[in-house]
C-alpha cells in the first residue's frame, strides 16, 4: 500500500500574496510608556469630548 499525501502547498503561496500579505490594523494607540500627566488630560478631555462648551460650562462653572 502506498502512503496517503499528507498536504500540498504548491498554489498557497501564490494566492496568499495576490491580494498582498498585510499587516493587521491597529484599532488604537497604545499608552504603555506615556508620560501619566499626558494620560490623566487625555481621559480628562475625552470623559467631556463632544458635550459641548455650554454643558460643561453649566455643569462646571465659567471657564476662563
Amino acid at each position: 500500500m502506498s502512503k496517503k499525501k499528507n498536504t500540498s502547498n504548491q498554489n498557497a503561496a501564490r494566492k496568499d500574496h495576490r491580494n498582498g500579505i498585510k499587516q493587521p490594523d491597529k484599532s488604537f494607540l497604545t499608552t504603555k510608556g506615556m508620560d501619566q500627566k499626558i494620560l490623566d488630560n487625555l481621559a480628562y478631555s475625552r470623559k467631556y469630548n463632544g458635550i459641548g462648551r455650554a454643558k460643561y460650562e453649566e455643569l462646571h462653572g465659567k471657564q476662563d
